[in-house]
């Protein structure tokens, strides 16, 4: 990582308009999903999601009632269902506006980042500088999913205690070309 001090980066969704299914709830989207393998569905009420950063042959981990959307390439992707929901407004069908607000981002040339030293200093997140395809990995969802050097760490929730000290982050990698796409980077006071 770069010794370089740099000021945050953040950024805001720009496609918030979004189509979304509730895993169980036996939609069309979801039975294509589970014949073409994308999304395996378990008697415990389970479901294994293979997205596009899911790795060694173990998906992403959803239960009964968390959402899922359906990337440009068919790849589909969990969500869980408070978060959704608390994130999501519901237009008709299966429609949704995704609220917009300004999330922190970390990408690999980025100077020092305090969320970053926590995800690394406590085993969250691994850095492979000699593996570009496999540059960034980290259990997510329950599996380990990996993604190429070139791709973003969204960071859609930082918990501090009273003091400021992070506590927690609920992060994820978005693939450089989707990111190009639907977010766009601003000034942040």
């Amino acid at each position: 990582m770069p010794a370089d001090k740099k000021h945050p980066t953040y950024a805001i969704k720009i496609n918030t308009k979004r189509q979304a299914w509730e895993f169980g709830a036996g939609s069309d989207m979801e039975h294509k999903m589970i014949n073409c393998d994308r999304i395996h569905e378990h008697p415990d009420g389970i479901y294994e999601v293979f997205t596009k950063e899911a790795s060694e042959g173990k998906g992403q981990m959803a239960k009964t009632g968390d959402y899922f959307k359906v990337d440009e390439e068919n790849y589909p992707s969990p969500c869980e269902r408070k978060w959704f929901q608390e994130n999501h407004q519901h237009i008709e069908d299966d429609w949704y506006l995704q609220t917009a607000k300004p999330l922190k981002i970390w990408r690999k040339d980025d100077g020092e980042s305090e969320e970053i030293d926590f995800l690394t200093g406590n085993g969250l997140l691994n850095i492979n500088p000699g593996d570009p395809d496999h540059y960034f990995s980290a259990m997510l969802w329950g599996t380990l999913e990996t993604a190429h050097s070139d791709a973003v760490i969204v960071f859609y929730d930082v918990n501090r205690d009273e003091n400021g000290k992070i506590m927690s982050i609920n992060f994820n990698f978005v693939d450089a070309g989707y990111f190009k796409s639907n977010y766009r980077i601003i000034e942040q006071g």
